[in-house]
């Protein structure tokens, strides 16, 4: 990760295919005594991509369609009345999340997704309830929650709807992208073709990281406390 700002992932300014996000919440108002949960929906669509017709497979490590408490959402923010600005719901992690995968197999720990042309994926996470009460919110209060720019992107990823595979293997890409420093295993991988077979069966790499960004066709929304 970078000095200054630093970043889950690291998309290329000219991306190969954008994936477009939409935030959003289960109403637009919120009642801190109701019995039923609250929660931030994640709708993501393909936008651009050279396959039109293909599937498309990611991991949603570390980005916004794998939670609220990994920094790629900001704290819930009061945005009214102006003097009570300073208000939040709190779910901003104190730390940076970190994670040890196989470099072989990213299937044995990471979590994948398969996005379809034309149909909207949408993954929903619940604001848990203490940290609504923590906040002591007051009824017409209205608060916001958006994308901040820490996990715009993807660690792996290839065209084709391969979580209908279950045996084929996701391997660390190695072409693209600077995958070190989160797994000293990685470091003694053997080089090898993009997608083949070994002496475990059937793996493909996949493409570039870098040539998939998430894009913000919407990145906040925003709720009334009623």
């Amino acid at each position: 990760m970078g000095r200054g700002n630093p970043k889950f992932h690291y998309p290329s300014s000219n991306p190969t295919v954008t994936i477009g996000l939409t935030v959003s919440t289960s109403s637009p108002v919120l009642c801190p005594t109701s019995p039923s949960p609250f929660f931030v929906t994640v709708s993501a669509r393909i936008l651009t991509s050279p396959h039109p017709a293909s599937p498309i497979t990611l991991c949603t490590h570390l980005n916004p369609l794998s939670g609220l408490h990994n920094r790629c959402f900001g704290n819930i923010v009061c945005v009214s009345p102006s003097a009570q600005t300073s208000k939040h719901i709190e779910i901003w992690p104190g730390y940076w999340a970190r994670h040890v995968w196989n470099p072989r197999n990213l299937r044995d720990a990471l979590p994948f997704i398969t996005l379809r042309p034309h149909e909207p994926y949408e993954v929903k996470f619940e604001v848990r309830p203490e940290k609504i009460a923590a906040a002591n919110p007051v009824v017409g209060e209205k608060y916001r929650v958006e994308l901040t720019d820490k996990g715009m992107g993807t660690k792996w990823w290839a065209f084709g709807a391969w979580e209908d595979d279950p045996g084929m293997r996701y391997r660390t890409w190695k072409e693209g992208g600077d995958e070190g420093g989160e797994n000293e295993e990685e470091e003694d991988e053997e080089e090898g073709d993009e997608d083949g077979e070994d002496e475990k069966g059937r793996y493909t790499m996949g493409e570039d990281p870098q040539d998939l960004a998430l894009v913000a066709e919407k990145g906040e929304a925003i709720f009334e406390i009623g």
